[in-house]
């Protein structure tokens, strides 16, 4: 077998050597052609496929997003009115009044807020005193949620049904139910004593005429919209009071807040974004979920046009180089030719060739015995070539590894190891950027070795240099790979703290401290014992840059040493005493 496979290779090879360049040309060009254009159409066929589904997508969003902060910023408006009305001053008499003008006031404010499909003030025990319509005027609410919540503060109950109240309004045309939306707000009088509360129960089908209306401006796209509530059940939309989304479908929707997924519904592919609102303002939200859906069939019609029209431009494309692929190929054997023949006379004039004899085509054959000539001194000026860039290449690293030592040389404190102060502030200008970019946390220390100057005066200060040496051994073990430290100069070290929070840092703060202060300096046969005093500040949005941080934790080493030192002080952004040390 592998006789007979040698066999059919040399045959081929033999046929290569009796074609001409011009020939062999115009074969590797047509398939080149063919293999580039082919591959360059698939890839911009699935490119604008994905980038149309992306703005179907981002469209889906959209149309999910703006509706979802349509419904939120209606309910911040009917909520807001409502505590406005509960708050004016000329109906603070009506309160404990005549229910008569209570409910003429009440009433005045449903005809101006139509969406309200009743509106009434219940005292604190929960009886309704005055109502629109005298619709459960004198009746109890002490048992409804909304009475229940709204004597602690402003409430917005979910949607649901109202028997009663529902059974006491007119009857739809369409026999559909009444749900509605309930707003509740506490009413004091003027000394802030409780009289009641003010509920409002909104028509929920407002929220369907705001679907309908989206629907109907939504570009001829066919968008299907509905609202959701948190726990996954269809308020208005295809299915109406059908569970849609649950378990770690509807958690996943819940904690993305907004985004796009494909689902199956009725056996139909469908494109779906959703937005989870949030609420608007003062108004909370209910984590009402917006889908907005099309069918992907539908969705993807474009996509899939404009994917088809590229392929057959591709096609076309590629028969047409197929047809230039001979004219290109004469044009290119005439040089080949030409250089051969150059070559030739360059290379014999120097002796024994270094090339290996190639085959594929006769010109091929005869460029390969020029070129073995003239690669002689080619190999030669590479090889020499190759000498100058090792020696290129050791010079190079041996600078780099100059450098490096040079930079460390200017980055570190020369007694203690630790980052100096030129390079220490470089480093937490970027993490103050960092801290403000991402709202991450930041703390700065600032230690000072108690009595320093007693030590020195005492001991000498070779013993001053060895008490600063243990001190930053033991800050550089106390801290974490993350953290930095530095000497600011003398017997002050700084250390910068990130991802850290108060109380975080105020532990770590003091165990440093104690850990200095059980710890002993040796110099020859004297031990002595140090203390430090510990400022301490963390990272506020109004910082303008890390001074301001360095500057606090300063203050609070202020306040350390002058109430006793050996101590750790929390120094606040708001801290009063900030500016009087300062």
């Amino acid at each position: 077998m592998r006789a007979l496979w040698q066999q059919a290779k040399n045959r081929l090879h033999a046929f290569e050597d009796h074609l001409t360049v011009r020939t062999q040309i115009a074969a590797a060009v047509a398939a080149l052609s063919i293999v580039l254009v082919g591959t360059l159409a698939a890839g911009a066929a699935l490119i604008s496929y994905r980038n149309t589904a992306a703005l179907i997508d981002s469209s889906l969003t959209q149309i999910a997003s703006t509706t979802s902060g349509r419904l939120d910023r209606f309910m911040a408006t009917r909520q807001q009115e409502i505590k406005l009305f509960a708050e004016l001053q000329p109906m603070q008499p009506l309160w404990q009044g005549d229910p008569a003008a209570l409910r003429r006031a009440l009433e005045s404010l449903q005809r101006t807020f139509s969406d309200f499909a009743w509106i009434g003030f219940a005292d604190t025990e929960g009886n309704v005193v005055a109502a629109t319509g005298g619709l459960l005027q004198g009746k109890s609410v002490a048992a409804r949620p909304w009475f229940k919540q709204g004597l602690r503060s402003v409430a917005i109950g979910d949607v649901h049904e109202a028997l009663l109240l529902a059974s006491l309004l007119t009857q739809r045309a369409n026999n559909e139910p009444y749900r509605f939306v309930d707003i509740a707000v506490p009413v004091h009088d003027a000394a802030g004593k409780l009289l009641g509360v003010l509920g409002g129960h909104l028509d929920w089908n407002w929220a369907s005429n705001l679907i309908k209306d989206a629907e109907a401006n939504d570009g001829n796209t066919n968008t299907q919209l509905s609202i959701l509530s948190k726990g996954g059940t269809i308020l208005v939309g295809p299915k109406q009071e059908t569970v849609r989304y649950g378990g770690d479908d509807l958690a996943g929707i819940l904690k993305a807040g907004v985004g796009t997924l494909h689902e199956t519904v009725d056996e139909r592919q469908m494109l779906t974004a959703f937005h989870v609102g949030k609420g608007h303002r003062d108004y909370q939200g209910l984590n009402w979920i917006v889908t907005a859906s099309q069918p992907a069939s539908v969705a993807l019609a474009a996509a899939i046009s404009s994917a088809q029209t590229i392929l057959a431009i591709g096609a076309v494309t590629a028969l047409i180089g197929l047809s230039l692929a001979m004219l290109v190929s004469r044009r290119i054997a005439g040089p080949i030719i030409a250089i051969t023949g150059e070559a030739d006379r360059i290379g014999r004039a120097h002796g024994p060739t270094m090339l290996a004899r190639q085959s594929g085509s006769a010109e091929v054959v005869q460029l390969s015995r020029a070129l073995r000539s003239l690669l002689r001194r080619i190999g030669l000026a590479e090889e020499r070539t190759r000498e100058a860039e090792l020696r290129a290449t050791e010079n190079a690293m041996q600078l780099q590894e100059d450098m490096l030592k040079l930079r460390q040389l200017a980055d570190t404190d020369f007694m203690t190891g630790l980052m100096n102060r030129r390079s220490f502030l470089a480093v937490a200008d970027d993490a103050v950027a960092f801290c403000r970019r991402y709202k991450r946390n930041m703390a700065t220390l600032m230690i000072d070795i108690d009595h320093f100057k007693k030590i020195n005066d005492t001991h000498g200060h070779p013993a001053g240099d060895d008490a600063i040496k243990r001190v930053a051994e033991i800050v550089s073990q106390s801290i974490r790979t993350t953290d930095k430290a530095a000497r600011f100069g003398g017997e002050e070290f700084v250390v910068l703290l990130r991802e850290i929070d108060q109380e975080t840092a105020a532990l770590l703060a003091d165990r440093i401290r104690t850990s200095i202060e059980s710890a002993t300096v040796r110099h020859g046969d004297i031990v002595i014992p140090i203390t430090v005093s510990v400022g301490l500040a963390l990272f506020d949005e109004r910082d303008r840059d890390v001074q301001d941080v360095i500057e606090r934790a300063d203050q609070g080493l202020y306040v350390a040493k002058k109430t006793g030192r050996n101590r750790t002080f929390l120094m606040p952004a708001t801290d009063e005493r900030a500016a009087r040390a300062a």
